[in-house]
């Protein structure tokens, strides 16, 4: 495949907005999103249950429709579809709706669009370069995370401090937050559409034993694992601006900006990671970064 930089920008982009409603508004504003939403901490847990549900299962069909249907629509429907999720969202729905809501996003995220991310993320990788294909990915989302929620942080300021009333204030701040990110995930779903140059595999003939091969339990199980592990580290990050305004007694606003200041990090060590995993096998990599993984977050929660 050839190396189309300009295609690679756009799911990159897309690749990260396509969690910014789930997930974006509770890591940088958990706080106010609590108090604007009327909910306790256990009560967005609930929604998130339903995502992550509805997620899992969707993985399994997600795939199939990724190597049966254009991956671009694919995408360009996800992203339309959870955008539009975005202003159910803004109308601050109670516990109940909030959770068919989550769940909406888990089928939006997975289904239609995570297979078809990967697909094409492996096909511009080819065979030499998954490791750095993987490396601008999730450096280039960690990017996108960044710059994305700098703006954010900065709607929120401006939206607070244009009423005098606090509670009104914040919840005003928030609901423009949230209709920021749906109006920034339907742009770059219609882009998307619009400009994603179209990729084929090219048909090749499967024997039974590289079925085989491809589906032996052990591998699928270990790999299951790490990434389950994986991404609980990365989500206690979600838990970080609460940690911060309660037992670290920063403002709301403080503890947003630490944590979008610290997701810049995430755009360095994301890229050398990828160039490391071609040259010293991604085992051990993996190995290495868990390790320093348990060391950080013991030094931080314990």
């Amino acid at each position: 495949m050839t190396k189309n930089y300009t295609a690679l920008a756009l799911i990159i982009i897309a690749g990260e907005l396509i969690f910014s409603l789930p997930f974006h508004v509770t890591r940088y504003f958990k706080p106010t999103f609590l108090e604007s939403f009327a909910i306790s901490n256990t009560l967005l847990g609930d929604a998130f249950a339903f995502y992550g549900l509805l997620a899992l299962i969707s993985y399994f069909p997600g795939g199939y429709l990724a190597d049966k249907y254009s991956a671009k629509k694919l995408m360009a429907l996800a992203l339309f579809l959870t955008g539009a999720g975005g202003f159910f969202f803004a109308s601050f729905p109670d516990p109940g709706r909030l959770c068919f809501l989550y769940g909406f996003w888990g089928i939006t995220t997975i289904l239609f669009f995570w297979g078809a991310l990967i697909k094409y993320t492996s096909l511009w990788g080819g065979n030499e370069s998954q490791g750095k294909a993987f490396g601008y990915l999730e450096a280039g989302r960690g990017l996108v995370a960044s710059v994305s929620s700098s703006f954010a942080l900065l709607i929120f300021y401006f939206s607070s401090t244009n009423v005098e009333n606090g509670v009104q204030s914040s919840t005003k701040a928030i609901q423009d937050v949230i209709l920021y990110y749906s109006y920034l995930t339907m742009f770059i779903g219609l882009l998307i559409l619009v400009f994603l140059t179209e990729n084929k595999l090219k048909k090749t003939k499967i024997i039974s034993s590289q079925i085989k091969e491809k589906l032996q339990i052990y591998p699928i199980c270990l790999i299951s694992v790490i990434i389950i592990c994986a991404y609980c580290g990365f989500r206690s990050i979600d838990n970080a601006t609460l940690y911060l305004t309660e037992i670290g007694q920063l403002s709301e606003l403080e503890a947003s900006a630490f944590i979008t200041a610290l997701g810049y990090l995430r755009i360095v060590v994301a890229f050398a990671a990828g160039f490391i995993a071609d040259k010293i096998t991604s085992t051990r990599l993996v190995t290495i970064l868990f390790i320093v993984s348990v060391l950080t977050q013991s030094i931080l929660y314990g």
